[in-house]
């Protein structure tokens, strides 16, 4: 099984697991499904800060359950805003390196989503990020690349056996591994990365199905579709 094969398995909660609003967060101390206040806090490991118990609580609401892929990007979202010194209320433009898992906490906690732009996701199959926070158009943002350190996560032989897939173990095995590595299990760089401003928008109309679409280079006379 592929890195993505092993990504995608976490998209469902395991056999006889309900993926409800509180699905899995028994593991936390003073979250489990009884105990999900408004005003408690969840702390997500040494270096990290805590996350408040209702915007998990929305997490797992909008992600089904949470997977061991969804609390590594919660992780990587409350990091990365201290690295770059920008408070939950400032905008972030997010980098997701996989589709599976890792980018729902930005787009639920972070309201960086694939429909307003601020989350784009570039598929390499790995478990890294890049943050920047809100520049203008001309401008350079000073950003941070964050990935899970295979060199890193050795020490942790159960967190290294699932994230290599050499083992397979529950989220409820390696969510508590992660939350008491905290920040140690990540490494991080600086990234400049320029700021360009908005395109205009050019519609052309498809000649082989007749279909409107945006044509983003300018230079296609087809649409996708009719392309291949």
């Amino acid at each position: 099984m592929t890195r993505n094969e092993q990504r995608s398995t976490e998209t469902a909660p395991p056999s006889g697991e309900a993926a409800s609003r509180n699905g899995n967060l028994s593991f936390f101390e003073n979250a489990s499904s009884n105990n999900v206040r408004e005003g408690t806090s969840v702390d997500l490991g040494p270096g990290i800060g805590s996350v408040p118990a209702d915007d998990l609580d929305r997490l797992v609401s909008i992600h089904g359950f949470l997977s061991t892929g969804a609390f590594i990007g919660l992780q990587m979202l409350f990091l990365g805003r201290r690295l770059l010194g920008v408070s939950p209320d400032k905008r972030i433009h997010v980098l997701c390196e996989t589709f599976n898992c890792l980018p729902d906490p930005f787009q639920v906690l972070a309201g960086a989503t694939v429909g307003n732009k601020g989350l784009i996701v570039r598929d390499t199959g790995k478990m890294a990020v890049t943050l920047t926070p809100h520049t203008p158009p001309g401008e350079t943002a000073r950003g941070v690349r964050l990935i899970l350190d295979p060199a890193k996560t050795e020490k942790f032989e159960k967190l290294h056996a699932w994230y290599l897939n050499t083992g397979k173990f529950s989220h409820e095995e390696i969510i508590p591994i992660l939350k008491k590595a905290g920040e140690t299990v990540y490494s991080h760089t600086r990234v400049d990365v320029p700021v360009f401003g908005k395109q205009k928008k050019q519609v052309t109309i498809c000649p082989v199905c007749g279909e409107p679409y945006v044509n983003t280079d300018g230079g296609g006379r087809h649409c996708a579709d009719c392309t291949d």
